[in-house]
């Protein structure tokens, strides 16, 4: 709690400003910790958890704390924190990648802040690609350890996932900013399609799903992701229980492609972006750090409340209620590209 309030202070004084960045991100990593170290079970085997009394003060001076810490680190670090939070809660709750909420709400972020309109939709989708790459890690980590990552599959579709994220960020960044707005509009409005419409394909015993060439799927899904910024499970996954594979084993395979994707794609960005003089300070190519310092901590504490979340709430109701909410979004862009 003290290096958290200690380090938001820090980056209020004059000589140390252009470091804020730096200083808010470990003053909001210090409160997550602190907060864990709170919340976590009381006791373990053999050890006594604090007194009523002291648990219920630390409890109260970490919320003085924290509620002080969060107002010294200020807008817009605030707004892209509650941004993380919410990509984490529906990614964790819906199974879905947080770009889908990420890219759209930065672009009406970045725009709040005065980043030339034709930066924003680069800029948007490059730092919503980099945060992937920390989900999509643990993702892979998680599927690793009960071995259900099909690395033969993998091996077919990650060479066309890799060139065809490296051409979309190409594609991405010679597009004309509205064409490249109204393009994305259209994502949000297929997602919510997927998520509403009834779905249950009919497994073939004799075909194994090894044997299909994917490799120029990869490509085209690797091109999509990247312009989109999107998390590859969004399209990977359906694509591939299309073709007869188990929806585990095709969750695992969307990790790792999902990684791939993540990383190149990133990379991509920065070095199109690079010496643009264009974009804000902190800025590497087209990756806004600061937002995805925020971002990537506050998504990883709200992910795992998503998935506790959907063994305990009516999903199928509340995935409804979120397509209209993707509907919305859409058509929102939409409005803004065509007016």
């Amino acid at each position: 709690m003290t290096a958290g309030f200690g380090s938001a202070a820090i980056s209020h004084l004059s000589v140390l400003h252009f470091l804020s960045p730096i200083f808010n991100f470990t003053a909001v990593n210090s409160l997550v910790f602190a907060h864990s170290k709170l919340y976590q079970s009381s006791t373990q085997a053999g050890e006594t958890g604090p007194e009523p009394k002291s648990e219920r003060l630390y409890k109260s001076l970490f919320w003085v704390t924290a509620t002080l810490t969060l107002t010294m680190v200020g807008l817009p670090s605030i707004y892209y924190l509650l941004l993380g939070s919410a990509a984490g809660l529906l990614s964790g709750l819906f199974g879905i990648g947080g770009g889908i909420i990420i890219v759209p709400f930065l672009v009406w972020l970045f725009s709040a802040q005065g980043i030339a309109p034709d930066l924003v939709m680069l800029m948007a989708v490059a730092t919503s690609l980099a945060t992937i790459i920390v989900t999509s890690a643990a993702s892979l980590q998680a599927h690793h350890h009960h071995g259900s990552v099909d690395w033969p599959v993998v091996k077919q579709l990650v060479p066309g996932v890799l060139v065809g994220s490296l051409l979309g960020s190409v594609v991405a960044d010679s597009l004309p900013t509205d064409l490249f707005k109204t393009l994305f509009a259209f994502f949000p409005l297929w997602v919510a399609f997927q998520m509403i419409k009834p779905y249950s394909p009919a497994h073939d015993p004799d075909q194994s799903p090894s044997d299909r060439n994917l490799v120029g799927a990869g490509g085209i899904i690797g091109v999509l992701c990247t312009l989109l910024g999107a998390g590859i499970g969004v399209i990977i996954v359906p694509f591939l229980v299309k073709r007869q594979f188990p929806l585990r084993q095709a969750m695992a395979v969307s990790s790792v492609c999902g990684l791939s994707i993540a990383i190149v794609g990133s990379f991509g960005y920065i070095a199109l972006g690079w010496g643009n003089a264009g974009l804000p300070s902190w800025s590497l190519g087209y990756l806004y750090v600061p937002a995805f310092l925020c971002i990537v901590t506050s998504s990883r504490v709200f992910a795992p409340m998503g998935a506790q979340l959907a063994h305990k709430l009516p999903t199928e109701n509340l995935k409804r209620i979120f397509a209209l909410f993707l509907f919305a979004v859409g058509i929102r862009l939409l409005w803004q590209a065509v007016v």
